[in-house]
């Protein structure tokens, strides 16, 4: 019996949507080169389906302690469940869920085998506009998400309406900011304004300690680009900075963004001397 549109439609939707994937480009992820698989390592795409429900482990759930692809604990916390990574292919391979190793995807899951045997391309192209559209995709840095759009044709990146991800800006974070990385940051959120379905957003930004004395124009280089959200029907937009940062920001309660803050990343220094 043929199913309507609209019943395969919602059976996509269960079946694909409303999950958390991590996409990374990386040599080989460490547990994949400890199993030496006889696939040739290279630079290449990966991606990971979360398997780690954060809300167990207060006060450390956010994305900033997201350590879904790795192992062991947070902070004395147990660590997520061991996760999957395959090669990186957004379409309905990522209906395989990741509990094992890091392995490579291959015809033998069930989600190759549904794309390859009983998807036709009509069928194909309404499952794949429901993956992009109902994904939450974590970058692991804000370079991924620069050079994903080269990946995936313009509509497929323009579906996509949940973004999370960690942002290294380590030269925001001392007291005389350079021109490059101020640029680099407001065209990072000019990208994500320019994201027509954009809905779900959350924004890890790090930095080493805030500096003394703080620069006069912090509040003004961390969080006036974000100004550029504001036209958007925002479900969630959350920003998250290093605790020394977020004392010195002043957020009203009618921002159209929440600002939180995690546990600043303290930089030793060490000096040598003789005795």
């Amino acid at each position: 019996m043929r199913l309507p549109v609209e019943l395969r439609l919602r059976i996509y939707e269960v079946v694909l949507g409303q999950r958390k994937v991590h996409v990374a480009y990386e040599f080989a992820p460490h547990e994949y080169r400890t199993y030496k698989r006889r696939e040739v390592l290279e630079w290449r795409w990966w991606h990971s389906i979360c398997s780690w429900d954060m809300t167990e482990y207060e006060p450390w759930k956010n994305i900033f302690h997201d350590q879904c692809r790795g192992k062991g604990s947070v902070y004395g916390n147990p660590g997520p469940p061991n996760g999957m990574m395959g090669r990186l292919k957004l379409d309905v391979s990522l209906l395989w869920t990741c509990r094992t190793m890091w392995v490579v995807l291959s015809t033998r899951y069930l989600s190759l085998r549904l794309l390859n045997s009983k998807l036709t391309r009509r069928r194909y192209s309404e499952a794949i506009d429901i993956l992009y559209s109902t994904t939450t995709f974590n970058f692991a840095n804000h370079e991924l998400l620069r050079s994903f759009p080269s990946l995936v044709v313009p509509q497929r990146f323009a579906a996509i309406t949940s973004i999370e991800m960690t942002w290294i800006f380590v030269n925001l974070g001392i007291y005389i900011f350079p021109n490059a990385d101020i640029t680099l940051y407001n065209e990072m959120w000019a990208m994500l304004a320019d994201m027509p379905h954009l809905r779900h957003l959350k924004i890890a930004v790090a930095a080493y300690e805030c500096p003394q004395p703080v620069p006069l124009q912090l509040q003004e280089t961390w969080l006036e680009p974000l100004d550029r959200l504001k036209g958007k029907p925002m479900q969630v937009f959350e920003v998250q900075v290093p605790e020394s940062y977020g004392r010195h920001f002043h957020v009203d309660e009618t921002s159209h963004f929440k600002l939180s803050t995690f546990p600043d990343i303290v930089l030793s220094v060490c000096t040598l001397g003789t005795m």
